[in-house]
């Protein structure tokens, strides 16, 4: 295929996917906010570039564009855009009707932003109960750490950031400093009271960043400041044959397989039990 991004496939493209069978779409589902010396939409650019992997690995299609949802507790930045979870649910309520109706019938979701299960997993039943279609939330740090252990995933997020844009075709707007004195972003401590409370309550909730608020925008850092050109492209190599080394790990065929086995016996248990399936 010429590409695998469906935003820049032409119609005809599209339509020949779908007229032989192709029924996969991943979508990278971003937020832009503050993150260090990192760009703000940094954690849109890195499931997008997964998107595409893994449709090239799984023969789907990647939507990108999406980078507008619920930032979690960075609002207090002025760079953060913020939206509700209610906001992003009714807007991926939207495009995910469409893209069934078009004939897209395996969604994949995929985010790099922690906050992001609150919107992507209330969304993903509530679309189910309407369609049967049962949307599938692709998170990277849970594909890291199912890959490579929990201690793994931080560490390849690094490099996986400026991959992405690379893969993108975007590297031209990592900020680059010859001047620079240091090597990372400024990062400073979370308060005592967020923190403590977190570490506290994160094993029963199993998500603590639900009641995460920052009360500094340099709390959510991280990034590196490269000094030349030449060690962001070599920083950016080493991220996309993560990217792609990270996708090698990851089961899709079977998972696309399993899926539409499960939407097939859905609609099984939706003929003996109606109430199973909403209606809009």
């Amino acid at each position: 295929m010429r590409t695998r991004v469906y935003n820049k496939m032409t119609a005809q493209e599209v339509e020949d996917y779908l007229a032989r069978g192709g029924d996969t779409m991943y979508v990278g589902i971003g937020v832009v906010e503050v993150h260090g010396a990192c760009p703000i939409d940094c954690e849109t650019v890195i499931p997008e570039a997964l998107a595409i992997a893994m449709a090239e690995k799984a023969d789907g299609l990647a939507m990108i564009n999406l980078p507008y949802f619920y930032p979690g507790g960075t609002v207090i930045s002025n760079s953060t855009v913020h939206l509700t979870i209610r906001d992003g649910i009714d807007y991926l309520m939207k495009i995910a009707h469409s893209l069934a109706d078009q004939g897209f019938k395996r969604l994949y979701f995929v985010s790099g932003h922690g906050p992001s299960s609150m919107t992507l997993n209330a969304f993903s039943r509530e679309f189910f109960e309407e369609t049967l279609i049962h949307p599938c939330h692709m998170s990277t740090i849970s594909m890291m750490a199912k890959a490579y252990g929990h201690e793994g995933v931080m560490r390849g997020l690094d490099n996986m950031t400026y991959g992405a844009y690379k893969m993108l075709g975007q590297l031209d707007f990592i900020p680059i400093d010859p001047n620079a004195t240091e090597e990372r972003g400024e990062r400073v401590p979370t308060d005592p009271a967020m923190a403590d409370f977190m570490k506290l309550y994160q094993p029963y909730s199993g998500f603590g960043a639900t009641a995460q608020i920052f009360s500094d925008p340099r709390q959510h850092g991280g990034g590196r400041i490269f000094k030349s050109r030449e060690e962001l492209e070599e920083t950016a190599a080493k991220g996309v044959e993560e990217i792609y080394d990270l996708v090698s790990h990851l089961n899709l065929e079977a998972l696309n397989e399993a899926l539409g086995e499960y939407q097939v016996y859905a609609q099984g248990v939706a003929e003996k039990f109606p109430r199973v399936k909403r209606h809009r």
